[in-house]
């Protein structure tokens, strides 16, 4: 195994570990927002954390993990008087309640 290949394997290993300790995390949190009447629930990004929750292997393991919710990265705008100005945020949706 070349060293790209082990640096590779450690950073998926990385990256899937912490989706499943956001996915557990993240349950009781939904369903409090459930209990609201909400149906989707945002997750603003850190930046020491950014490179993992904006990569696609974290969002498709999350997806995976939390079966029937959609989870997807979206941009917000953090400023009314600049608009362009904008964060990236995770969105955690399971439907509407015409479901």
């Amino acid at each position: 195994m070349t060293l790209k290949e082990k640096l590779l394997k450690e950073s998926r290993n990385t990256i899937e570990d912490y989706a499943i300790r956001f996915a557990c995390n993240i349950e009781p949190k939904l369903a409090e927002e459930a209990r609201h009447g909400r149906t989707e629930y945002l997750v603003s990004i850190a930046n020491e954390h950014h490179h993992i929750l904006t990569s696609p292997l974290f969002i498709s393991a999350v997806n995976e993990l939390l079966e029937g919710v959609n989870v997807s990265l979206i941009q917000i705008s953090t400023s009314q008087l600049f608009p362009s100005f904008k964060k990236e945020v995770l969105i955690l949706s399971w439907g509407d309640l015409s479901d």
